[in-house]
């Protein structure tokens, strides 16, 4: 893959991080029902007798808990993968020397602004043709 590749895709693995970390919200608010039970046991000191102590919380049926686990699994995978191709994109653009190249590669391909959008953020008399051919020349020397 090459650097504008990498560069180009940034944008996209952001969204579909955000998609796998509301999916795992999602998940991790998956319905499960109420139960209650109780154990006998002593307190540390003495008078040492048996008393019931309650215990409440939320349950899933064991096949729904481990394909509930598996997919997590599956997608806390998936997004350490995004997070790594994440941080190599970030790499590219932490190799550029030149801060104006820097500055509108991240405009365009973390922040996805538009060529004309750019221009005017850089309030220097650029033109969006001179802006997006400035990068095009930078990222081919890459």
């Amino acid at each position: 893959m090459t650097a504008k590749d990498a560069l180009e895709q940034y944008k996209d693995l952001n969204a579909e991080l955000r998609q796998i970390n509301n999916r795992l919200q999602v998940l991790s608010a998956e319905p499960a029902h109420f139960a209650s039970d109780s154990v006998l046991a002593s307190p540390a000191h003495e008078p040492y007798q048996n008393r019931p102590i309650p215990i409440r919380g939320n349950v899933q049926e064991k096949d729904v808990s481990e394909e509930f686990q598996s997919l997590t699994k599956y997608y806390k995978h998936l997004r350490k993968k995004l997070y790594a191709e994440c941080l190599h994109a970030e790499s590219i653009i932490a190799r550029v020397d030149d801060p104006k190249a820097r500055t509108i590669i991240r405009y365009r391909y973390i922040d996805g602004m538009e060529w004309n959008e750019i221009a005017d953020k850089l309030d220097d008399g650029s033109t969006m043709d001179s802006v997006r051919m400035y990068t095009k020349r930078f990222l081919k020397n890459l």
